[in-house]
Formats: C-alpha cells, structure tokens, sequence
C-alpha cells in the first residue's frame, strides 16, 4: 500500500501505480459518507446514482488511460490486479454471486455502495467488452450486491477530465522522513480494509470527483440547507457555484462536529493547521500567509488542491474552531495561484 500511494510535499497523495502520479484523497469512509449525505440535503438532490456513474466513467478511463489493466474474463477471484487495486484503496473485497441471465457480484465491507457498485460495472463491462445496466441493494446481512445486466446501448468512452484550476505543487517531490508520520498505526483489518487511528480510510482519485460534479450540475438548482451566503467563487458559472458551496459547506460542517482544537496565534501558524487538517489527507497545501485584517481575517496562498471547495470548507471549519464564530471564505486566482481568504461573516464593530 505505502508502495504505491506516496505522499508529496505539496500536501497531496499521488498513486505510482499509474503511468502518471494521480492525486487523491485518504479520506475516512465515514467522513466521507457523512460529506455527501450533506451535499444531498444542500442541494436537493438524491445524488448516489450520480456518483455511481461517475465512478463507471472513471474506471473505465482509468483502464483506458494507461497504467490498469482491464480484468479479463467472467471470474472476478481471476481479476488479480483489478483485486489488489481494491485492497490497496480499502475499497472492500468482491467476489461472483451467479452468472446467468443476470450476473450477480457481492461486495464485502463496501466503502461506499454507490462507487463500489460503479467500480464494479465497470471492471465487469471491461472483462466482458459488453455494456451493462446495474442496480444495487446494500444490507447488514448480504453486503453490497451489483446486479447486471447486458445493455446494448452504445456509449462513447469517457475522456479525460482537467480540474477548473492550476496545480502549482505538479513538479514537487515525495516527501522522505517525515512521510512516516502520515501513516501512523497503519492497520490491515481485513482483505479490502484498512484503518489509521482507529478510522477506516480510502483512497479516491480526483478524477471521480470531478466526473461526479460533472454529474450533478445539470440537475442543481440552488442550495436547500446550510450556509450559502458565506462562499464566494471566483470565475465560476451559477451551478458550479453551487456544487461547490454545497460541498465546500458540508466539509466545513463535518470538520466543526469532529471537534479538534484550533488555535491561531499569528498568521504563521496557518501552515502547521493546514499541515495537520489538509496535507494528512491529501486535499492539498498552502505556501503564503498574510494577515488581511485585526479580527482573524487572512489570506491563504495554495500550492496545490485536491479540490478547491472541499479544502476551502475544511479550512474555515478551522477558522470557525480557532475565532468561536461563523466565517467566510472566498476563493480567486492570482497568476493561476488558488487564494484562499478567511473572514469573519459579519462585520466586527472597531
């Protein structure tokens, strides 16, 4: 797992597995899990076949784009590179159900129903070269079950994706002697499922996040719930704006209930919060701060971002932990450069 999931000093993970270092997110299921439920009740929408296809879409381009195979063949216990791809994500553990007019897949300590069952189609439609309709029913007792069937239906092969923003952290470097630190108390709880401190993690690419915004913003229609008024995003058309503050919101909401202690005592500090509550987990890493004004206010300059609104909502959920009062965030871009600022959300009184 170390071997093939590297930490960069730019405060991302990068998967070596790929002809090119693909950055990604070690996130926990159940953060993850609780993220997205906000995400749905921000936006209205119930979105798990959404990021259910995204996941079909980016497993295929993955196959496609070099550096994975594409299994072979109608046994999955046969799909030995596809399996260790599973287990080195924590993504659970699969095995054949049946195989008729229907095939049927299980998926044991699934890390999410609706990626898991999008990873599957598509690792089944590359072994088959057939496409296939799926549906999916998760349960205590049978697990995660992919049901599919054959489709004839011609879809074209997904292309590659390219983020809103620049990276500017694409020439950095692993990270030596201190990666370590990034994988303490490290457990193998079972085949497909791994914890740190306690928590289960995953790894996701950054491509199915993007495929999965792609998929939502046909259907937003504004935010629903939450704090909508506190996010601004520079040079970002209405329904992306509104993925984005839906999700950068939830992040935020999610941060503050998990507790931790915040404390700010000059700008500097910036660095070492960011460190601890961004880089850990691969969403990225700052290299300017500056104070932009006497009460908290300060300008943050990345280097690179996993994605934008998911750091910019951790990061004032660090803001809000630190100050004890709602903040908000704004996002531009200067020289390509993402500048994060951090203020209070109403004015303070001189």
């Amino acid at each position: 797992m170390k071997e093939r999931w590297k930490a960069f000093d730019d405060g991302t993970y990068r998967d070596l597995s790929r002809d090119y270092n693909e950055i990604a997110w070690r996130v926990g299921g159940g953060w993850f899990e609780s993220w997205f439920q906000g995400l749905e009740q921000r936006t209205g929408q119930s979105l798990g076949r959404r990021l259910a296809h995204a996941a079909v879409e980016h497993e295929e381009y993955m196959m496609r784009s070099g550096g994975w195979d594409a299994p072979s063949g109608r046994d999955p216990a046969s799909w030995s590179r596809t399996n260790l791809r599973w287990e080195t994500s924590g993504l659970g553990r699969f095995r054949l159900l049946e195989d008729g007019d229907e095939t049927r897949i299980v998926v044991e300590q699934p890390a999410s129903g609706p990626i898991c069952s999008g990873l599957i189609t598509a690792a089944w439609e590359g072994a088959t070269s057939k496409r296939h309709r799926f549906l999916w029913s998760e349960s205590a007792g049978e697990g995660l079950v992919i049901t599919l069937t054959q489709d004839d239906v011609q879809i074209p092969s997904p292309k590659s994706l390219s983020p809103a923003w620049k990276d500017q952290g694409l020439g950095a470097g692993m990270m030596s002697e201190s990666s370590d630190e990034m994988w303490l108390d490290l457990r193998n709880d079972s085949l497909g499922q791994w914890s740190i401190m306690g928590e289960r993690k995953m790894f996701l690419h950054r491509d199915l996040i993007l495929r999965f915004e792609e998929y939502c913003l046909p259907y937003l229609g504004g935010i629903h719930e939450g704090r909508d008024e506190d996010y601004t995003w520079d040079g970002l058309d209405e329904k992306r704006s509104v993925w984005w503050t839906a999700a950068a919101d939830s992040a935020r909401e999610r941060f503050v209930a998990e507790g931790h202690h915040v404390l700010v005592r000059e700008p500097s500090d910036w660095a070492s919060i960011a460190r601890r509550h961004l880089s850990y987990h691969g969403l990225g890493g700052i290299e300017s701060m500056k104070q932009i004004d006497d009460y908290g206010g300060v300008s943050l300059g990345f280097c690179t971002a996993f994605h934008p609104a998911i750091a910019s909502g951790v990061l004032l959920g660090c803001w809000e932990r630190a100050y004890g009062r709602n903040g908000r965030a704004s996002i531009s871009y200067e020289g390509g450069r993402i500048t994060l600022d951090l203020l209070s959300s109403r004015e303070i009184a001189a």
